[in-house]
């Protein structure tokens, strides 16, 4: 089985709760046209289902364009005030296999609770599982993976 295990340091995450779901596609297309335009690469996007016609949104990028994201959500809201956490790491789980196999998620769960380890965020992908941890938590967590996949 050929299972890439990737790291990467320097990943922050921020979250915007309770946004109006009347609101939602021009806020978050806000955000990301102009976070593109500032050179900003989104990366893991979440965004969970609708609670009260409210939603909740989050994105991870790079610890070194916070000022910048900073900047345009201040230019776009005043009244939504995200949570951000910074110092992070991504770690993806990526096999070809995973398109037809069974097993890689529970694999990857496995791994988060048997070092206890909450992840800030989850993320799939066709080929690729998505985890951003603390940064703490990331060397024991990408050794438990890599026995996992070995």
């Amino acid at each position: 089985m050929s299972t890439q295990i990737i790291v990467t340091p320097g990943v922050s995450i921020v979250t915007f709760n309770n946004v109006a779901i009347s609101h939602q596609n021009t806020f978050i297309c806000d955000v990301f046209e102009q976070s593109a335009e500032a050179g900003i690469n989104i990366d893991m996007i979440s965004q969970a289902p609708a609670a009260s016609e409210k939603i909740s949104f989050g994105f991870t990028f790079s610890d070194n364009d916070m000022p910048k994201l900073i900047s345009i959500i201040n230019r776009i809201s005043r009244t939504l005030t995200p949570m951000i956490n910074v110092g992070n790491v991504k770690i993806t789980i990526k096999s070809n296999e995973m398109v037809s196999n069974t097993g890689f998620a529970s694999r990857v769960m496995g791994a988060l609770r048997d070092l206890d380890c909450l992840p800030l965020l989850v993320t799939t992908g066709l080929d690729e599982i998505s985890l951003l941890v603390y940064e703490s938590e990331c060397v024991d967590l990408e050794k438990k993976l890599k026995e996992a996949f070995a």
